[in-house]
């Protein structure tokens, strides 16, 4: 089950909202597969982050799929994990000096916030890392710095780096 802050992650794109939305509206029966043509890329994190589900040809909501992270955030909580004390409420408080703590905390993000398979613009990396730190230009740095992300030279393009 994705953190909360990740399915919020994945509404944070209006096409994605929007077609959740869709979704959501059409009641239990759900859209055809055909009435969603088009949005491969924004269907695929739903799917992924268990917002949706297939079920034939059908694309439906997942009820209740908000409080179950919920439930599962709050039980995995009391696990003492160091990485886990530097997140409240799914947002990194603080970028940690010990590099092996920092690249952990690093990993989690990245797990949580990107795909393998696409690629995202400054701007939408920026997005995403505004839900779960204050400074998403530090952030990024240190996700590429660290190798986390790859980006074209130019800076106009992002992708999670092959580790």
């Amino acid at each position: 089950m994705p953190h909360p802050a990740q399915l919020v992650s994945s509404l944070s794109a209006p096409e994605r909202l929007s077609l959740f939305a869709r979704v959501v509206t059409s009641g239990p029966e759900g859209l055809d597969r055909e009435e969603v043509r088009g949005t491969a890329r924004h269907l695929s994190r739903l799917l992924r982050d268990g917002l949706v589900r297939e079920e034939g040809t059908r694309i439906v909501a997942v009820p209740g799929v908000f409080g179950e992270a919920m439930r599962e955030h709050k039980e995995g909580a009391r696990v003492t994990d160091p990485v886990d004390a530097l997140f409240h409420e799914g947002r990194l408080t603080s970028m940690p000096a010990r590099r092996e703590l920092r690249l952990a905390a690093l990993g989690r993000v990245t797990g949580r916030l990107f795909a393998p398979e696409l690629e995202y613009t400054e701007k939408q990396v920026n997005t995403a890392l505004l839900t779960c730190f204050d400074d998403p230009s530090a952030l990024r740095r240190y996700l590429v710095e660290e190798g986390f992300l790859e980006r074209e030279d130019d800076g106009s393009r992002y992708r999670l780096a092959r580790r």
